[in-house]
């Protein structure tokens, strides 16, 4: 293979990666913004990027404001939603996750990425959250990381370097025109948070 064409291979578009961020507070915004940043970094040149991020209060906007965002979440292919405070449990998140429901249009499983707390935050609502984060990546047909956010876990990114590995093969694959099994949606827990 000529230099010329392994240079071509290498900068070639494998396709688009819509990112969505939803994020229930300030500290948890931080966290998303990384997430992102992980994402694109583990993604690699390859890949043609949107990304839009909101705060949990937009989805008191007006009627059209909160279809329009509901949409782009469900036809993002990554599905970042954080939360840094889980004191007390968010039944309006909740809500909103369940009401992604399966995009008919996608052709590859979604992944939902639920970064939660922080140092100081052990949470007593984070088996209640976790459990209904694994109901509604079901839902959606989604794989589903969960991440404990202690202060060194945006150190490194290698705790969502294997499901973001899996998913991508799975989008190129499609891109290619080859067929790969979708994996059912399965849950990566991270971090060791407690109670879970």
């Amino acid at each position: 293979m000529s230099i010329d064409a392994l240079a071509r291979a290498e900068t070639a578009v494998n396709g688009k990666l819509r990112l969505f961020s939803l994020y229930v507070d300030f500290a948890a915004s931080t966290h998303a913004k990384w997430a992102v940043s992980a994402i694109t970094k583990l993604a690699g040149p390859g890949w043609e990027f949107s990304a839009e991020m909101w705060n949990l209060d937009s989805l008191n906007a007006s009627e059209p404001i909160r279809k329009m965002i509901a949409s782009d979440a469900a036809r993002a292919d990554v599905l970042v939603v954080a939360a840094s405070s889980l004191d007390q449990r968010e039944p309006k998140l909740i809500v909103w996750l369940d009401s992604l429901a399966l995009d008919p249009n996608r052709s590859v499983p979604g992944l939902l990425v639920g970064l939660f707390g922080d140092e100081e935050n052990r949470s007593r609502e984070l088996g209640w959250m976790a459990e209904q984060f694994i109901y509604c990546a079901r839902q959606m047909g989604r794989g589903l990381v969960l991440h404990w956010m202690e202060s060194d876990s945006t150190n490194d990114s290698g705790w969502l370097a294997e499901e973001m590995a899996e998913f991508l093969t799975r989008k190129r694959a499609l891109g290619s025109g080859t067929f790969l099994p979708a994996k059912t949606a399965g849950v990566a827990c991270i971090g060791n948070p407690a109670g879970m």
